[in-house]
């Protein structure tokens, strides 16, 4: 069992650096062999792991699409209630400030992301999307939409600015969710300019 628990800490790390070497210098820009380096193992005991970089960020950045995943499916059998709603929006920033480390590196390298996910990534999207028409509530008007959209890609915005803020990840959850939820507490109100 000492081996298992020295394989997931060695992933741990090899995710860890190359995060950070993604998000510094970029994905293209980045090596096995330095990403290898920075985890203070051979490039060989790299490859025992991932086969290539693509599977590298494929792990990463798929831990984090599964956890968002599995926020973003309750809503398929869910009546929409302030309650659910609020606990819904609270998951998603949990899953967001969970894997915030990540965000950079999709936003830098969306190209790398888009190709090692395609289809996943139109899946998402989808998801998303029905997840949104969810927080806009029972008989939405294309404002509520809109909101709704808002509030989301709000949450997604802020924790994807790397800012160093030095504030408890209680804090951040509290302050995301305030905001989301603010966006939503205008639904049905009337447009104004």
């Amino acid at each position: 069992m000492q081996h298992a628990t020295s394989s997931r800490d060695t992933k741990t790390a090899i995710h860890r650096a190359a995060v950070d070497l993604f998000s510094t210098q970029g994905y293209d820009k980045t090596s096995l062999r330095e990403i290898a380096e920075q985890v203070g193992i051979t490039k060989a005991s790299l490859y025992y792991h991932y086969s290539s970089k693509q599977e590298l960020l494929r792990a990463i950045v798929g831990t984090f699409l599964d956890d968002v995943f599995a926020v973003l499916r309750q809503v398929e059998d869910l009546p929409w209630s302030p309650e659910k709603e609020r606990e819904l929006l609270a998951a998603y920033v949990d899953v967001v400030i969970a894997h915030r480390s990540t965000g950079p590196t999709l936003m830098r390298d969306i190209a790398a992301v888009l190709a090692a996910f395609g289809d996943d990534l139109d899946i998402l999207i989808a998801q998303s999307r029905r997840f949104q028409l969810w927080l806009a509530g029972p008989d939405p008007t294309p404002a509520d939409r809109l909101r709704a959209a808002a509030a989301v890609e709000t949450i997604g915005a802020a924790m994807s600015a790397e800012l160093d803020l030095g504030i408890s990840d209680a804090e951040i959850r509290a302050i995301l969710l305030d905001a989301a939820s603010a966006i939503l507490a205008r639904r049905g109100a009337p447009i104004t300019e």
